[in-house]
């Protein structure tokens, strides 16, 4: 049955249960709860609709043909919250709240990719990357392409080879191993980036991102654990946390440069990265 459908027949039940007591012996706790139960219901499968209609990158780069920036990560740690959603500047405290309690609730705290695909997109080229084969949907974010385990490697290296620069997030897998000690051999690491999460102190995310972490059993790695992960592929990051909304680059040896930090908004974060690819003619 559609995503939508069951969406559809989730909603009515909610408006069912809601008019309930005033037609049946249900009482109001109960009928409330039945509400929050078929909302939550109508707005997951509304999510899992979304996710399913999402293009791939193979029918994205057939319209739009610039280079793409190539999202590099661990399979398994993909779903790592960094930022809660941006809303519109101008907002007052009453307005922000307002806006907080009815977004949706699976959008409110967003992975990277999530964050950041929109405004990569129109600025720099489609956020684009492979897909773990173990996902049953689409991830909201970076396009992607499901390729066999035999194949893995070398689209990972024409993608490398095409892209326009790179964005990685740092979690020590053999995987993402392998693929930045290719980025660094074939000498592509002044088009690699990282972002530090925004907002909280030493760089730690704010408290709706770090709860959400949490609950999903999901956390970010720890810088000294990044430091040396890097470290042994030939990377220098500085040995102190940048701090949060931190956008970092490599010069030609590894050396990381601190691009800038204080980011909190999408196009903070793009405007640092476009900058650097400027100044360096990509």
């Amino acid at each position: 049955m559609p995503f939508t459908t069951i969406a559809g027949i989730a909603v009515l039940g909610a408006v069912a249960v809601g008019l309930s007591p005033l037609y049946t012996d249900l009482t109001i706790s109960l009928a409330g709860r039945g509400v929050v139960l078929c909302g939550t219901l109508a707005a997951w499968m509304a999510w899992l609709d979304k996710r399913s209609r999402l293009p791939t990158a193979e029918q994205v780069r057939a319209v739009d043909e610039r280079p793409p920036v190539v999202f590099l990560r661990t399979f398994g740690k993909e779903s790592v919250s960094f930022s809660r959603k941006e809303l519109p500047a101008g907002l007052n405290r009453g307005q922000r709240i307002t806006r907080r309690f009815f977004e949706d609730k699976y959008e409110g705290v967003q992975t990277i990719e999530f964050f950041l695909a929109d405004e990569i997109d129109r600025r720099l080229g489609p956020l684009t990357a492979l897909g773990d084969p173990t996902d049953r949907l689409p991830r909201v974010g970076a396009v992607r392409n499901w390729v066999q385990d035999d194949e893995w490697q070398t689209q990972i290296t024409d993608l490398i080879a095409q892209a326009r620069c790179l964005l990685a997030v740092i979690h020590a897998s053999p995987g993402l191993e392998w693929e930045l000690k290719h980025v660094r051999d074939t000498g592509r690491q002044q088009r690699l980036f990282l972002c530090t999460p925004p907002h909280g102190p030493d760089g730690r995310a704010s408290l709706a991102v770090s709860l959400n972490n949490w609950a999903r059993r999901q956390r970010p790695e720890e810088w000294a654990d990044a430091c040396a992960f890097m470290s042994r592929l030939g990377y220098t990051l500085p040995t102190a946390h940048p701090g949060p909304g931190a956008v970092i680059g490599f010069g030609p040896g590894g050396e990381a440069i601190v691009l800038t930090t204080g980011a909190t908004t999408a196009a903070a974060y793009v405007t640092a990265v476009a900058e650097a690819l400027e100044a360096e003619g990509a």
